[in-house]
């Protein structure tokens, strides 16, 4: 009831503060009101002087006052549904993003991470399974690590774009599930020197068999293995390991151009749009492993970022490839029309801002 009466109290404020409106009602009102009166003179007039003039003007009276009275509210109600057409395209308008030249910078300085999200797009008719009410991990139940992005950086952008941002791959008709989450767990940053780091980590792994090991082969310098042991925020920024670059891109090159090596079936999702300076490629003008000798150029960033900004996607992160139930505060969407619908503000990016002025913890977490 109380939404009926709001949405007379709406109406009757559109009538009122539109002239068109306000002049049709009131001339219905008018025309109703001279068929009351009219009606009131053929009921008193003998039956032998009721004219066909009276019984006229009684019918187009009252045929007026219907329509005039009808056309008031029924403008009204279009102006409701435009208004809310309009404010529905300007709260998707709104929605602020973030641009392509700030997430790369993001990258550059190793920004901090709050909030990721995890993008899985699926066919609902030959994959059901992959519906966010089904999944039951991050990723695949064999994976120990999994490929996830920055929410706040992908907010505002289409499901579709966003996953496209992240290396997903996206045919018509498919859906998009996305987990979203506080970050409470470590992160990786997906350069060549996280991911060396993560692959350190499964190979140690005594409850998985790593037949064919990478690092058994490919060895590290007594300075590197110690580098890879810190896990600080601002160990990861690549001007601060600019000198082990081009040796843990080397590794990073092998690693993921020879599927021999075991670890990879335990980290998800590297794929040709991975790049070693951490990122997501949206536009992939080259197989890494068809011309590697652009796989580990770097001189610095703003050199990169002229050359690499036309293909950057989104940063890529790994985490651990964790039990959705288990992750507290979780917001899990089921995008039916990726084309349009976006990733929401959940209104969570003053905590960037602010956390900005609080550094701390490992890895920024």
């Amino acid at each position: 009831m109380s939404e009926v009466i709001g949405g007379i109290q709406k109406l009757l404020e559109i009538i009122a503060g539109s002239t068109a409106t306000t002049a049709l009602s009131i001339t219905g009102l008018l025309l109703l009101a001279l068929t009351a009166a009219l009606a009131y003179l053929a009921f008193k007039a003998p039956p032998d002087q009721k004219a066909t003039a009276l019984k006229v003007g009684l019918f187009v009276s009252l045929a007026g006052g219907i329509a005039f009275s009808a056309a008031g509210p029924g403008l009204a109600l279009f102006l409701i549904d435009q208004k809310a057409a309009r404010e529905g395209e300007s709260d998707t308008d709104s929605v602020p993003r973030v641009s392509p030249e700030s997430a790369f910078d993001n990258l550059a300085t190793n920004e901090r991470v709050n909030w990721v999200v995890r993008l899985v797009s699926y066919n609902p008719r030959t994959d059901p399974q992959l519906a966010v009410g089904e999944l039951e991990r991050l990723g695949p139940p064999k994976q120990h690590f999994s490929f996830v992005g920055d929410y706040q950086e992908l907010v505002g952008y289409t499901a579709k774009e966003a996953l496209q941002m992240t290396g997903g791959i996206y045919r018509q008709g498919d859906r998009i599930s996305a987990i979203i989450f506080r970050l409470q767990t470590a992160l990786y940053p997906a350069n060549a020197r996280g991911l060396l780091q993560v692959v350190q980590q499964v190979e140690a792994r005594k409850d998985i068999e790593v037949i064919y090991k990478f690092f058994q082969e490919n060895s590290l310098n007594r300075n590197e293995l110690e580098d890879l042991e810190k896990d600080e925020i601002v160990s990861f920024r690549v001007e601060n390991f600019k000198d082990k670059y081009p040796h843990y891109c080397e590794l990073a090159y092998k690693f993921q151009c020879d599927r021999r090596y075991s670890a990879r079936d335990f980290i998800g999702g590297l794929h040709r749009d991975w790049h070693p300076l951490g990122f997501s490629r949206r536009k992939i003008e080259y197989d890494p492993c068809v011309r590697p000798q652009e796989y580990c150029s770097f001189s610095d960033w703003p050199a990169a970022k002229k050359t690499l900004l036309p293909q950057f996607g989104s940063r890529a992160f790994l985490i651990r490839n964790l039990e959705i139930s288990n992750i507290p505060g979780r917001i899990l969407i089921d995008f039916d029309d990726p084309d349009r619908q976006i990733l929401p503000d959940i209104g969570v990016r003053r905590e960037r801002s602010i956390e900005a002025k609080a550094r701390r913890g490992p890895l920024g977490h």
